[in-house]
């Protein structure tokens, strides 16, 4: 069946957010930025488990997980540096 209006307009939501927050600590560099990234993807990734029945049987799957792919990356390079540079 997939996602009803609702439940697809907060992913997508969700998933702009982490976007905006990504592009802008790639802007900045800014720490609020980063903890707002943070905060976004984990909020992106907990709506996708919560409809995660729903998601899988949507038409959009693939695109919720590209578009989802790189705030996500951009979060665990920033803790890959972090982790480097306290070595």
């Amino acid at each position: 069946m997939g996602l009803d209006k609702k439940e697809r307009d907060v992913l997508e939501g969700t998933i702009f957010d982490a976007h905006f927050a990504a592009n802008k600590y790639i802007e900045t560099g800014k720490d609020i930025h980063k903890k707002l990234l943070e905060i976004s993807v984990k909020e992106a990734i907990d709506t996708m488990q919560l409809l995660s029945n729903a998601v899988k049987e949507d038409e959009m799957v693939g695109n919720y997980k590209i578009h989802i792919l790189v705030p996500l990356q951009l979060l665990e390079l920033i803790k890959m540096r972090e982790g480097n540079e306290s070595k």
